[in-house]
């Protein structure tokens, strides 16, 4: 018997920074044929016939054990994403904007907003800078499933979770499997992008799915000059667009990044051919959006965005705060201040959970913030780390300074967790350097750092989950659209929305049956049938209009009578349901 047992030793990608050993993918494609003969474990039995005895060496096998366990973490950091997410589902109720997926599924879109194919209707867009590419999405979901809680929230999860498992292979083409294991991890335990995405009002799962699957793109491109890769990068642009007009803001980052960070390299690709790809792949994903403006004479671009620096201090409070992962407490959780009863802890999720925010001191903010800082000062000490730091720094910094100092832009943080992943990707590049760098010291300094980032972005998670246990969603969130939905569901007449935050929920979890509008003449016979639907009056945002509408029909010798108040999970009177009557 002849067995051939050549030595496999560690590759080195040619492209690439880090080292990789024992990766089968980048050994084959530049071994010649013999030298795979050579690679392969075989030998030639009695009968001449040549079988494969194994595919390596066990030494060879063994340096492969490293890398199965760091694709192991970052499925496991996907897994607890999706877990994380579930448990928070079902607290909050559906917000207005949250809702706006189901205008064009279950209500009429308006003609501007559709166009007719083969007697089909199909939606363009929501609203003039936002687009119906969700919508797309979710109606097959909706006709499966009936819309609820988990129907609503659950695609939107495992769009961000095969967000963080595209932005783990983006961090392992620049970094290596280190920096990729540290960059799922972290933008995994992320709050502000867990909550973000899976309440998706923004909306914002989709722009961080386009923005990661561009940059992916676009970087094997760079390394391998595929057309195709340049073409899908610029295609999925032109889809970021679509879903929202804001996303131009991230495409201008990272036109101003690649061209500080690596000018060269950008300039030397900027070929006849090159463009011409990239504009008709992006016109391509775009071409929805350019057909509602080529038809409404361009109103997207025409609302024209006015640029001034009010509320600044306010806005770069709202990037502070985005970063720690304590943005959303006040807008979408209850303080202990904010309710005057605080609930018991039911199952024994929730108790865990009350119990570890109590022995944690209930934490509103993690380490992301100074361990940032402090990333941007070595990623640019250090060489090899220093051109994708300074990438991302220009990014950031670029669509940042376009937010903040955009007129009614930049000081939610539904705008500022556009800029994710690039914060967990500077962390994350300089982790996996100091890794490589200092050996065993390095590789100790890379576990407790990335440990550490994460227990405190879990310890934020779970103070969400533990208020809104305790003290529940805040008033946009309230859970109270559930009961109020419920006793709609067999209102036969007209229904008036008369305050926001209520019709579209209603549009959604009642697929469109009921008979609802949102502005009334107050006729004599309007008037007389209608039910009107508002917040109770120190929840109400609009309080001013519905004390006008009242005066109103009092002119016209009617009063208000109310039929039903509906309270939230925790008894607190949240909307009401009234009528008009004759004095």
């Amino acid at each position: 018997m002849i067995g051939i047992y050549p030595a496999w030793e560690p590759v080195r990608h040619p492209d690439k920074n880090s080292f990789f050993e024992g990766r089968q993918d980048a050994a084959l494609g530049s071994l010649r044929a013999a030298e795979i003969a050579r690679w392969l474990h075989m030998c030639v039995d009695e009968r001449g016939t040549l079988k494969f005895v194994n595919f390596c060496k066990p030494a060879s096998m063994r340096r492969l054990r490293p890398l199965h366990l760091a694709w192991l973490c970052i499925f496991l950091a996907c897994v607890g994403f999706v877990l994380a997410g579930s448990a928070l589902i079902s607290y909050n109720g559906v917000e207005e904007d949250e809702a706006l997926v189901a205008a064009p599924i279950f209500s009429q879109v308006p003609p501007l907003y559709r166009i007719r194919i083969f007697h089909q209707t199909i939606p363009l867009m929501l609203m003039d800078y936002v687009g119906a590419f969700k919508s797309w999405l979710y109606w097959p979901i909706f006709h499966v499933f009936a819309p609820s809680p988990a129907s609503l929230r659950f695609p939107v999860l495992i769009i961000g979770t095969i967000g963080v498992a595209l932005f783990a292979f983006l961090v392992e083409r620049v970094t290596g499997v280190c920096g990729a294991v540290a960059g799922a991890l972290l933008l995994a335990s992320d709050p502000i992008y867990l909550l973000t995405t899976e309440f998706d009002w923004g909306p914002v799962a989709i722009q961080h799915l386009m923005l990661i699957g561009a940059c992916l793109f676009l970087f094997e491109f760079t390394r391998r000059g595929s057309w195709t890769m340049l073409a899908a990068g610029f295609f999925t642009l032109g889809l970021g667009v679509w879903d929202k007009a804001i996303f131009s803001w991230l495409i201008g980052g990272l036109v101003v990044a690649a061209l500080i960070a690596f000018p060269k390299e950008t300039i030397r690709r900027l070929t006849k051919r090159n463009i011409a790809i990239a504009l008709a792949s992006f016109l391509l994903g775009a071409l929805p959006l350019l057909i509602f403006n080529i038809r409404s004479d361009w109103r997207t671009f025409r609302g024209g965005a006015s640029f001034s620096a009010e509320r600044l201090n306010t806005k770069i409070a709202v990037l502070q705060s985005s970063l720690n992962g304590s943005g959303l407490f006040g807008f979408m959780v209850n303080g202990r201040e904010q309710v005057q009863t605080v609930n018991e802890p039911e199952t024994r999720l929730e108790r865990a959970s009350t119990r570890l925010a109590d022995l944690a001191g209930e934490p509103r903010s993690s380490f992301q913030l100074p361990a940032l800082g402090i990333a941007l000062v070595g990623g640019l000490l250090l060489s090899r780390s220093r051109g994708p730091t300074l990438f991302a720094l220009a990014f950031m910094a670029t669509a940042w300074t376009v937010m903040a100092f955009t007129k009614n832009a930049g000081g939610s943080v539904h705008h500022v967790v556009l800029l994710w992943p690039f914060p967990q990707f500077v962390v994350a590049i300089v982790l996996a350097e100091i890794a490589r760098r200092w050996n065993r010291i390095g590789v100790a300094v890379f576990a407790v750092a990335a440990a550490s980032l994460c227990i405190t972005n879990l310890l934020v998670i779970n103070q969400y989950l533990a208020q809104l246990d305790r003290y529940g969603p805040a008033i946009t969130w309230s859970d109270a659209i559930y009961p109020l939905s419920n006793s709609l569901r067999n209102e036969p007449g007209d229904i008036f929305v008369v305050d926001w935050d209520i019709f579209g929920p209603l549009v959604l979890l009642n697929q469109g049956r009921l008979k609802l509008h949102t502005t009334l003449e107050l006729g004599e016979a309007a008037i007389s049938r209608a039910i009107f639907i508002t917040h109770s009056p120190d929840l109400q945002f609009f309080p001013k209009a519905n004390q006008q509408r009242e005066s109103v029909a009092a002119s016209r010798g009617y009063r208000k009578e109310l039929l039903r108040l509906i309270a939230d999970s925790r008894g607190r009177p949240v909307f009401q349901v009234y009528q008009f009557v004759r004095q």
